[in-house]
């Protein structure tokens, strides 16, 4: 599908907001942008669309705080414009959502620490972003598996994206960055390892868990190393948050 660029004032009809409000957006980190010649930024309805996604995902799941939700570290301290040496920092050039895991990478990575005044728990970005829904990307083509985690999302601290391809997996990480992304095996040994590969290899997503979901001759052999867990088939929402909530500091979640 070919691409379309649209201006500022396209973009903000397109979204119903303002255009200092699609700037914002853009000067956040949030919504990527081309410039013309002229100095005018240029938007990717594509890149519209995964935030119009995203947003109604919250809705339907009844969280959706508007405005004053914020995904950077950076958004949050510059107050959605971007401050003064975070070009520089790791955490900006990943758009690593939670920058208290990239203090893990070696001291040589690049972390600024701009803001790092004392330790992670000290911080106020770390105390509401640490305590926020999961993000979890689950990649099938399985209609019927989707319908049933959609169903019922607002029970469980996830926030979920769904792919059915490839193509739809790396458009998706343009606006959404699980901590978990689930492969469906039934898509097929060749291209659950490929998608496995893209999804460990892709630099917006250093932190990513690769989960893969299939029976146990589904499973390909060859991408060990890039898995952090499997489950089988069929799983259910509360097999989700049970895996998740073990390595994200959380009590497992009761689903009825």
């Amino acid at each position: 599908m070919a691409s379309k660029l649209l201006s500022t004032g396209q973009a903000a009809k397109v979204c119903s907001v303002t255009p200092d409000t699609i700037l914002k957006w853009i000067r956040s980190g949030r919504l990527p942008a081309q410039r013309t010649a002229g100095g005018h930024h240029r938007v990717d309805r594509r890149d519209l669309e995964q935030i119009l996604r995203a947003g109604a995902t919250r809705r339907a799941a009844g969280r959706d705080n508007g405005d004053a939700e914020f995904r950077f570290c950076w958004d949050h301290k510059g107050d959605g414009t971007l401050p003064e040496g975070c070009q520089a920092c790791v955490v900006y050039a990943l758009r690593a959502q939670r920058c208290y895991e990239a203090v893990k990478l070696q001291s040589d990575a690049g972390h600024a620490m701009l803001f790092c005044e004392g330790s992670c728990d000290d911080c106020d970005y770390y105390k509401e972003v640490h305590e926020q829904a999961t993000n979890v990307l689950v990649v099938t083509a399985d209609e019927k598996l989707i319908e049933q985690l959609a169903a019922g999302a607002a029970e469980v601290p996830l926030n979920l994206e769904f792919a059915a391809c490839e193509y739809e997996t790396a458009a998706i990480v343009q606006s959404f960055r699980p901590d978990y992304a689930v492969v469906d095996c039934s898509l097929g040994a060749q291209r659950t390892a490929a998608i496995t590969g893209h999804l460990a290899s892709d630099p917006r997503l250093p932190f990513v868990r690769v989960v893969l979901a299939g029976r146990l001759d589904q499973f390909p052999d060859h991408c060990d190393e890039l898995v952090f867990a499997r489950i089988h088939k069929p799983f259910t929402l509360a097999d989700l948050a049970s895996c998740t909530a073990s390595t994200m500091g959380r009590s497992s979640v009761a689903v009825d």
